[in-house]
C-alpha cells in the first residue's frame, strides 16, 4: 500500500491539474484549451497529464466528476455565491458534453439523478427549475453578445410559480396536455440547389455537431460535397462562412416563426406550445447551432459583435408578440430578452433530459402573463 503522504500528494497534484483546467477553460474557452495550456498553468509535464486523463475529453470528464453535482445544486440556490471562473468552466463542460460520449457518460447520470429529485417535488417545481435554470444558463452565454440581455433579469422575477397554481382561476380552462396540439416548427430549410446554399447549410450542420472551433473550409466543403477550391471565390475564410450561416439561419427562423404565429394565432397557450415545438426534431440543427455560436461568442469578440444584430432581431419579434398581450413596451422587451436566454439554456437541459420537451408549459406561460402589469 502506498504511504499516506504519497496518496495525499497525488490527490493534491490531481486537484491542482483540475483547477488549472478550470482556469484555462474560463480564460480561453473549452474548444480552445490544449494540454499545453493546462500543463503550463499547473506546472506538470505533458506525460503526467496523459497518465492521469488520456486526452482532453477525459480531463473534462474528470473535472465534472469532481465538481459537477455540486455545481448543479448551486445553480438552484439563489443565495449561492459561485466563483465566476468556476461557474463558466462548468457551464461550458455541461454545454459540450452532448458532443463527447466520454464526457456525456459521466454528466448524464448526475443530471438524471438531480432531475429525479426535482420532479419529486411536484410539477410546479419542475417547471420553475427548467424555466429558471434555462434562463440562468442562457443568460450567462449571452452576456458577451448584447448588454440588452440584462433586461431579462426583471422578467425572471415572474417565475415564482406557486405550488398551488393549479387551484388558481387562471388554470380553470386548462385541459390535459396533448402533444398533438404542438405545432410543427420547421428549422432553416436550405436546399442544395446552389453551391452557396449547400455550403451555408453544411456550415450550420458542422457547427451544430462539433462547435465553431471545429469548423474549417475543408470540412464544410467535404460535407457539402463540393471541392474546397469552389469555396474561396464565395467566402474568403471559414469565419466569413460561419457569419453567413448565422445570418441566414436567423432570417429563416424568424420568417418561419412569423408563419407559425400567423397560422396558429398568439396567446398564452399558443406561446407555450411554441416552446414545446422548439424541441422538435426539425429544429435540432438550429437549436445546437445557435447554442454553439453563443458558446464561441463568450471568448470571441468578433463573433459576438456579428451576432448582436441577429439577437436583437429575434428579441424584437418576441417583444412585438408580448405587446399584443397588452404588456407595456418596457415589460414586453424584458420578457423578450428573458425568453431568448431561456431558449438557449433550455436547449442545454433538453440535451440531457429529453423529457422536458413534454412539460406543460401552458402552466408557466399563463402564470407569467397573469403577472404582467395591466
Amino acid at each position: 500500500m502506498a504511504p499516506k503522504t504519497a496518496v495525499k500528494k497525488r490527490r493534491t497534484s490531481l486537484d491542482e491539474l483540475l483547477m488549472a483546467g478550470i482556469q484555462a477553460i474560463a480564460a480561453k474557452g473549452i474548444d480552445h484549451v490544449s494540454v499545453s495550456d493546462v500543463a503550463k498553468l499547473s506546472h506538470v509535464s505533458r506525460p503526467t497529464f496523459y497518465t492521469y486523463f488520456g486526452d482532453m475529453a477525459g480531463f473534462f470528464a474528470e473535472i465534472w466528476l469532481r465538481h459537477g453535482p455540486d455545481w448543479l445544486e448551486q445553480q438552484l440556490d439563489p443565495e449561492a455565491k459561485i466563483d465566476e471562473t468556476f461557474n463558466l468552466a462548468m457551464l461550458e463542460i455541461f454545454a459540450i458534453s452532448r458532443r463527447s460520449p466520454e464526457i456525456q457518460e459521466v454528466v448524464q447520470p448526475d443530471v438524471q439523478k438531480w432531475w429525479e429529485a426535482v420532479k419529486a417535488a411536484g410539477e410546479p417545481n419542475a417547471l420553475r427549475v427548467v424555466w429558471g435554470l434555462g434562463f440562468r444558463l442562457g443568460y450567462q452565454l449571452t452576456q458577451s453578445i448584447s448588454p440588452k440581455v440584462k433586461l431579462g433579469l426583471a422578467a425572471a422575477q415572474m417565475l415564482q410559480l406557486p405550488d398551488d397554481v393549479m387551484k388558481m382561476p387562471i388554470m380553470n380552462s386548462l385541459e390535459e396536455f396533448n402533444p398533438e396540439q404542438v405545432p410543427a416548427m420547421p428549422g432553416p430549410a436550405l436546399s442544395d440547389e446552389t453551391v452557396d446554399e449547400a455550403l451555408t447549410r453544411s456550415a450550420m450542420e458542422v457547427i451544430a455537431s462539433s462547435g465553431v472551433a471545429a469548423t474549417s473550409m475543408t470540412r464544410i466543403a467535404r460535407k457539402a460535397r463540393v471541392s474546397t477550391g469552389s469555396v474561396y471565390p464565395r467566402f474568403k475564410s471559414a469565419e466569413k462562412l460561419v457569419e453567413k450561416s448565422f445570418e441566414v439561419a436567423v432570417a429563416e427562423i424568424v420568417s418561419k416563426n412569423v408563419e407559425v404565429v400567423n397560422q396558429q394565432g398568439i396567446g398564452a397557450d399558443q406561446y407555450a406550445f411554441s416552446v414545446n415545438a422548439g424541441f422538435g426534431a426539425q429544429r435540432a440543427v438550429w437549436r445546437n447551432f445557435r447554442t454553439e455560436m453563443h458558446l464561441e461568442a463568450v471568448h470571441n469578440p468578433v463573433i459576438a459583435k456579428f451576432m448582436e444584430p441577429g439577437l436583437e432581431r429575434t428579441a424584437k419579434f418576441l417583444e412585438d408578440n408580448f405587446k399584443s398581450f397588452g404588456a407595456p413596451e418596457q415589460i414586453a422587451e424584458a420578457v423578450a430578452w428573458f425568453m431568448h436566454s431561456h431558449a438557449i439554456g433550455s436547449t442545454l437541459i433538453f440535451n440531457q433530459i429529453p423529457e422536458v420537451a413534454n412539460q406543460d408549459n401552458r402552466i408557466m406561460t399563463r402564470w407569467i402573463i397573469s403577472q404582467l402589469p395591466k
